[in-house]
């Protein structure tokens, strides 16, 4: 079996959210512990999103940006150096900009 790569190595520059902390957040993939499924994380809005059960597990960059500023669904973010991480909406309280505002 290949090896996973690590978080830091599933981070996707495609587009970034600025955190009012200042930190840029990226999308990146993790692992679904009950399939062992590598992949982003996007939630739809009003769902309880931070919870595995009301997500969805997307393989391709481009389908997350699609759901994330297209729907307005949430995503799992970090920083670039993979330590600062959780569930962020484009239209968040605590995000002040994203690439596609700048």
């Amino acid at each position: 079996m290949p090896k996973r790569p690590s978080r830091l190595e599933s981070i996707s520059d495609r587009f970034w959210f600025e955190h009012q902390s200042g930190r840029r957040l990226f999308p990146y993939r993790s692992v679904e512990r009950q399939t062992g499924r590598w992949a982003f994380r996007v939630a739809p809005p009003g769902t309880g999103a931070n919870r595995v059960v009301n997500g969805q597990l997307l393989d391709d960059v481009e389908d997350v940006y699609r759901h994330v500023f297209g729907k307005g669904w949430s995503v799992r973010l970090c920083d670039a150096d993979g330590k600062y991480d959780g569930l962020y909406n484009k239209d968040g309280h605590s995000i002040v900009r994203t690439s596609e505002s700048s």
